[in-house]
């Protein structure tokens, strides 16, 4: 693979460290309200991911513990 002649190393970590421009394109522009609403629903599914895992791990434990009052295993 060959990188463009007037590519310099300097240029590829400038663009890594700063990543995209400060101004986006205006069609990729969001409103507040858009980024208040993405981040209420992002906060609602780790939420219920967070209560889902609990039950599940909760579940696991009396199981154990079950198995461990019956003598099996």
């Amino acid at each position: 693979m060959r990188f463009h002649p007037d590519l310099h190393w300097r240029q590829l970590a400038e663009r890594l460290h700063r990543g995209r421009p400060s101004h986006p394109a205006p069609h990729l522009m969001h409103s507040l309200d858009d980024d208040a609403e993405a981040a209420k629903a992002t906060l609602y599914v780790a939420t219920i991911a967070l209560l889902v895992l609990l039950f599940v791990f909760a579940g696991i434990a009396f199981g154990q513990e079950a198995m461990h009052w019956l003598g099996v295993g």
